[in-house]
């Protein structure tokens, strides 16, 4: 069963492997609704390598799903991890 989404969008915070399961668990629940999703990465401080893989593998999902990705902000520090690892375009950044 699917749930509606939501009109707010998922905010990031400074997410590492530390906290990185409540984080996945966010996602998951994002997966099981429908329609496209919000990003808001404004406030990413601080991100490490298994947020990001976590995030592109996120972002397939909902690209296999034919689910849009919208990034509604972006700090740069999340714009840098990406861009150095090649994962803008992965990310629809």
């Amino acid at each position: 069963m699917t749930t509606e989404s939501s009109d707010s969008p998922l905010r990031l915070g400074s997410v590492t492997i530390r906290n990185i399961t409540a984080f996945q668990a966010e996602l998951a629940e994002l997966l099981d609704a429908s329609g496209p999703v919000q990003i808001d990465g404004s406030g990413v401080e601080r991100v490490d390598t298994a947020t990001l893989q976590l995030l592109v593998a996120f972002v397939r999902e909902l690209r296999a799903e034919a689910r849009a990705v919208q990034w509604v902000d972006c700090s740069a520090v999340l714009r840098r991890a990406a861009s150095s690892l090649g994962l803008e375009s992965a990310l629809s950044l």
